[in-house]
């Protein structure tokens, strides 16, 4: 049996149409993905396309103008909003934080969706958490105050806490954006491990063609009113990528 057919479907989309009441331009002909377990997606396009709002659908955030989102099966609108946290976490750079919470008091909210804000935690939420800050290097600054972090530490601490969560689906908006070359591709690298070895589905929006063909397998993008995707080895020759080169 392939490698490819051990690999189990995750999220499935159908005649998907993405927008707020209508279908954006730029995503304004249905399509279909599926997202496999152990595979990292790379989401691309230019500025304003619409792919913040593409991986809010993913995540259940916002509804389809058209078309279903499933997860494991089941379209999205059926699971209850905490099971639904058990399986997707959606990280965003750009998101506000509390000014005094420390980094092991954030990162520890990605346990919330087993155990509840207010609850306490068990030895093995503790141990998940410390792997967690340790796997993305900011167990060295965990008492430090999140507010008074730089952009690309805040970012490492992100994606702590979604990792503490332990979904099976990681939805990144722009994860590098504020990372430096050496730590971007550490951060690629990581993306590739955890979902070949925790057997997850990550789609991560970036703007990077190299780290797109060199560390994804798919590469999916937003252009021209269309939606495409192509395996990363494949993606150039099939014309995914004629974008990057063109200025008009």
């Amino acid at each position: 049996m392939s490698e490819e057919n051990l690999q189990t479907a995750l999220l499935e989309c159908k005649n998907l149409l993405v927008g707020y009441g209508k279908a954006l331009p730029s995503m304004k002909f249905p399509f279909d993905f599926s997202l496999a377990s152990g595979t990292v997606v790379a989401l691309m396009g230019e500025n304003g396309c619409g792919k913040s709002s593409l991986l809010k659908t993913f995540a259940g955030l916002l509804a389809p103008v058209a078309g279903e989102v499933s997860l494991e099966g089941k379209s999205l609108t059926e699971w209850a909003p905490r099971e639904r946290a058990q399986e997707i976490s959606l990280v965003r750079m750009s998101s506000a934080v509390p000014p005094r919470m420390s980094v092991s008091e954030f990162v520890r909210l990605g346990r919330s969706p087993y155990s509840g804000i207010f609850d306490s935690r068990t030895d093995e939420d503790k141990r998940i958490v410390e792997n967690s800050m340790a796997l993305l290097d900011v167990a060295n600054f965990a008492n430090r105050p999140i507010a008074e972090l730089s952009d690309g530490e805040r970012s490492r601490v992100f994606l702590a806490e979604a990792v503490a969560q332990q979904v099976k689906i990681l939805l990144l908006d722009e994860p590098n954006a504020f990372l430096d070359i050496p730590r971007s591709h550490a951060l690629f690298r990581l993306l590739k491990k955890i979902a070949l070895e925790r057997k997850m589905g990550v789609v991560v929006s970036t703007h990077s063609v190299e780290y797109a063909e060199r560390y994804c397998d798919k590469i999916m993008v937003v252009n021209g009113g269309t939606v495409k995707v192509a395996a990363a080895p494949d993606a150039r020759k099939a014309g995914l990528l004629d974008w990057t080169e063109t200025f008009e």
